[in-house]
C-alpha cells in the first residue's frame, strides 16, 4: 500500500492500520523525516527514525516525529511479519493529538494543516468507537471543548467562531481530532440551493431561496443540519404555492440528493 502524504496524513494512515489490526511496517519518507513504525495485529511494536532526537531509544518521541510528516513525501506499508510482537503500549489516538500540539508549539510557522482539513462548511460529529475498542486520551480543555462543539449540526466555521480559540490553534486541534478518528464528517454538504431552484423555477426560484434566507436570518456559512431542514420545509411550502405540492416535493428531493 503506497500513498503520498498530501493525499492522506501519516497520522491518519497509522490510525487506520492500527484500527484494522494490520501487521507489517509503515515506512515514511518526507525528506526531513525518514523512518518506520512496526505494527503487530494493530499494536505498535517498534519505531525508528534516521534523525536522532531526544533521549536515545525514545520510541514515543520517534513516533511523534514520524507523525509530524504532513506536508511532502510518501509512505509505504508492507504487510509482513515483524521482528517484535510485544506492544509498546501506545494509544495511537493519544499520540496523534500530542503530535498536533507539537505542530502548534514548535512548527506552526513551518507546517500548515489547512490543505488537509475539510472545507469549513462541512458538518462533523463525534465518532463512535467500535465494539471492544478502548482509548486512553490526555486532552486539554481546548481540545475537549472544540470536539464537543461538533454535534452533527454545527459546521466547522461555526465551531471555530464559537470556540474562542485562536484560529491557527483551532485548525491544528481539528487536524489532530480528525486524524485520530475522534471526529468524522456527516454525509451532508450544503448544496447550491439558488442554482437548483433557478433550474426548476427560473429567476423566481432563486428569489424565493434568497427571501427564505433573509426571513429566517440564516448565515449561509454557518448553516447546520437542523437549520437546513427547517429551510427545506419552508422552501417546499413556498414552491408548493406556485407549482403545487407534487412538483415542489420533486425540487426538494433534488436539493436533498445534492447533499449526499
Amino acid at each position: 500500500m503506497r500513498g503520498t502524504i498530501t493525499s492522506i496524513s501519516v497520522a491518519g494512515m497509522l490510525r487506520l492500520l492500527c484500527s484494522y489490526g494490520k501487521t507489517g511496517v509503515l515506512n515514511v519518507d518526507s525528506g526531513s523525516i525518514k523512518g518506520y513504525a512496526e505494527i503487530n495485529e494493530g499494536d505498535i511494536t517498534d519505531v525508528s527514525i534516521e534523525k536522532s532526537i531526544g533521549r536515545a531509544g525514545d520510541k514515543k518521541e520517534a513516533l511523534i516525529q514520524l507523525l509530524l510528516a504532513i506536508e511532502d513525501g510518501s509512505f509505504y506499508f508492507e504487510e509482513r511479519r515483524v521482528k517484535s510482537k510485544k506492544s509498546l503500549g501506545f494509544c495511537v489516538e493519544d499520540l496523534i493529538i500530542e503530535s498536533a500540539r507539537e505542530i502548534y508549539t514548535s512548527y506552526i510557522k513551518e507546517i500548515s494543516v489547512k490543505d488537509i482539513l475539510f472545507p469549513e462548511n462541512e458538518v462533523l460529529k463525534m465518532a463512535r468507537l467500535p465494539r471492544g475498542k478502548s482509548v486512553t486520551l490526555n486532552m486539554t480543555y481546548e481540545e475537549w471543548n472544540l470536539m464537543a462543539g461538533f454535534n452533527g449540526d454545527n459546521n466547522i466555521f461555526s465551531v471555530y467562531d464559537n470556540s474562542g480559540i485562536e484560529r491557527a490553534r483551532a485548525e491544528v486541534i481539528l487536524y489532530g481530532l480528525v486524524s485520530a478518528g475522534l471526529l468524522r464528517r456527516m454525509r451532508f454538504k450544503i448544496p447550491e440551493l439558488s442554482r437548483i431552484a433557478k433550474e426548476n423555477l427560473g429567476n423566481i426560484g432563486s428569489a424565493i431561496v434568497d427571501t427564505e434566507f433573509a426571513k429566517q436570518k440564516i448565515d449561509r456559512t454557518k448553516m447546520g443540519m437542523r437549520t437546513f431542514l427547517n429551510l427545506l420545509n419552508a422552501l417546499e411550502e413556498s414552491f408548493g404555492e406556485i407549482l403545487g405540492k407534487t412538483k415542489a416535493r420533486e425540487i426538494i428531493e433534488k436539493i436533498w440528493s445534492a447533499t449526499k
